[in-house]
C-alpha cells in the first residue's frame, strides 16, 4: 500500500520510540549478564565494560551463598514447593467456584458475583494484622502448607477469569452428558473443565511467575523457610559487605531464568487463552 509522507514520519517516529524502548528493557540485562562474568577486581575497575575473560566460576560460587542456614539450592526448592502448591489450589478451587457462578441457577449468584468484583477493589494490607495472627493462631506460620491454603481463595481474578470461561460454554454439552447419567461430578470434570483447559494452563503459567516473584507473602509468613526471591535481599547485605558483586549478578540471574524459560515457552498458550473468557455477568 502506498502511503503519504505524513504516515512514513509518523511509522519512522513510533519505530524509533519503540525501539528505543526495547533497548531500555534489553541493556539491564546485557549488563548483569557481563559483570556476572567478571571477576571482583574486575568489576570494580570497569562496570561498565566488556568483560577480558568470561569467568564462569561466579556461577559455581553462587550456589555456595547461604541465607541462615538455608542454601541457595535450598531457597530454589522452597520456592518450587510453593510455586506448584499455590498455582495448583489457586486454579483448581476458582475452577469450582466459577463453575458453580456460572452454570447453576441460585438465589444471590448476580450477588456474589458482585460481591467477587468488588472485594478485588478492597486493599489487602488493611487485613495483615488479623491475617497474621490467624496464621500464628492456626500454627500455620513457618509451614509450607499455611502458604498453599492462604492461596486456596475461590475468589478473585482467577475466578473472574474461570467465571467468563464456563460462561461462554453452552450448556448443552451438560445437559447431553446428564441424559446420558452422567453425575454433576462428572459432568464438570470430564466434560466442562476439558474444554477451558487450555485456559487454565494460561492462568497457572501466570499465578506459577508471580509466585516465583513473591517476595512479601514469604517474607512474613515462612521466614525459617526463605524463598530465592527472600534470599536475594539478604544476600545483598553479604555482598556490600564482601563486596562481591559479580556472585551477585549470577546468582540473579540464575532466579530468573525459571519464570523467562516459562514465559518464553507459554507465551503463545497465555495470550490465546487469557483473553477468550471475558467479564460476562
Amino acid at each position: 500500500m502506498n502511503k503519504s509522507k505524513t504516515e512514513k514520519i509518523v511509522l519512522w517516529i513510533t519505530f524509533v520510540i519503540f525501539a528505543l524502548y526495547a533497548i531500555s528493557l534489553l541493556y539491564p540485562v546485557f549488563w548483569l549478564i557481563t559483570n556476572s562474568l567478571k571477576q571482583t577486581k574486575e568489576f570494580g575497575a570497569d562496570p561498565f565494560g566488556f568483560p577480558k575473560s568470561f569467568y564462569m566460576k561466579n556461577y559455581v560460587d553462587a550456589f555456595s551463598l547461604t541465607v541462615g542456614r538455608t542454601k541457595i539450592l535450598g531457597m530454589f526448592v522452597n520456592s518450587v514447593i510453593l510455586v506448584v502448591g499455590c498455582t495448583l489450589v489457586s486454579v483448581f478451587v476458582p475452577a469450582i467456584t466459577g463453575y458453580v457462578v456460572a452454570k447453576f441457577e441460585f438465589p444471590g449468584r448476580k450477588l456474589l458475583y458482585g460481591v467477587a468484583i468488588s472485594s478485588m477493589l478492597i486493599p489487602a494490607v488493611g487485613t495483615l494484622t488479623a491475617t497474621y495472627q490467624l496464621m500464628v493462631d492456626l500454627r500455620l506460620y513457618n509451614s509450607y502448607i499455611g502458604i498453599i491454603i492462604m492461596s486456596s481463595g475461590g475468589f478473585g481474578f482467577n475466578f473472574v477469569m474461570v467465571y467468563g470461561f464456563f460462561k461462554s460454554i453452552s450448556k448443552t454439552y451438560a445437559e447431553a452428558a446428564m441424559l446420558d447419567g452422567a453425575g454433576e461430578y462428572k459432568i464438570f470434570f470430564k466434560v466442562m473443565l476439558p474444554q477451558v483447559k487450555p485456559s487454565l494452563i494460561a492462568i497457572g503459567i501466570i499465578a506459577a511467575i508471580n509466585y516465583w516473584n513473591d517476595y512479601f507473602t514469604p517474607y512474613m509468613y515462612l521466614r525459617q523457610h526463605p524463598t530465592i526471591a527472600v534470599g536475594l535481599q539478604k544476600i545483598v547485605d553479604k555482598v556490600q559487605a564482601n563486596n562481591t558483586w559479580p556472585q551477585l549478578f549470577a546468582i540473579m540471574l540464575i532466579s530468573i531464568l525459571p519464570p523467562v524459560a516459562i514465559f518464553i515457552a507459554f507465551q503463545k498458550t497465555i495470550m490465546e487463552n487469557t483473553v477468550a473468557g471475558g467479564l460476562k455477568g
